[in-house]
């Protein structure tokens, strides 16, 4: 019990080979995306600038770092009340945990608890991956047909739900 409590004084926070500053957190957060868990904005892009601080951006080839104080700040920060404690902006970051402190971490969804032993995680911007967006004028005459109509379906039958038999006769009597 208590594991994440005054995780501030367990562990060292470097962004660009640079310490910074923890204040008072029970939760790091280190994202690249806009949203997790479940949509959770901790970057609090919503919110108003904040001086130092750029907006967070997936094609920025940027990593931020977030903490959060508890709790009751994570669900203010899932219902869009809040954002997380924004620390630090960079292409690195390492975390270092006390080697005699016991922290409980996650990645990618994956839990375990930091045993007894020096811990470092580095983390760094390595490589921007280019997305394809497929485009219409490619496609053919009956992909076209059936994107149309599902588009059509959607702005004139809102109320049916798309597995109903009324929705798939109304799409199938179209294409």
């Amino acid at each position: 019990m208590g594991a994440c409590r005054n995780m501030h004084q367990k562990i060292k926070l470097f962004c660009n080979d640079k310490e910074i500053a923890l204040p008072y957190i029970e939760g790091l957060t280190v994202i690249n995306i806009t949203s997790q868990a479940g949509g959770t904005d901790y970057w609090g892009n919503h919110l108003p600038e904040i001086r130092g601080f750029s907006h967070q951006s997936i094609s920025d080839q940027v990593i931020e770092a977030v903490g959060v104080s508890g709790t009751l700040h994570i669900g203010q920060c899932m219902i869009g009340l809040d954002g997380g404690l924004r620390l630090c902006q960079g292409n690195s970051i390492r975390i270092q945990v006390d080697p005699k402190q016991n922290v409980p971490i996650q990645i990618d969804g994956e839990p375990l608890m930091k045993q007894d032993g020096i811990a470092t995680i580095d983390i760094k911007f390595d490589q921007q991956v280019k997305m394809t967006k497929q485009v219409m004028s490619n496609a053919t005459a009956m992909e076209k047909k059936c994107y149309d109509v599902i588009s059509w379906a959607r702005e004139k039958k809102p109320h049916h739900r798309r597995t109903s038999k009324n929705y798939r006769e109304c799409v199938g009597k179209e294409i």
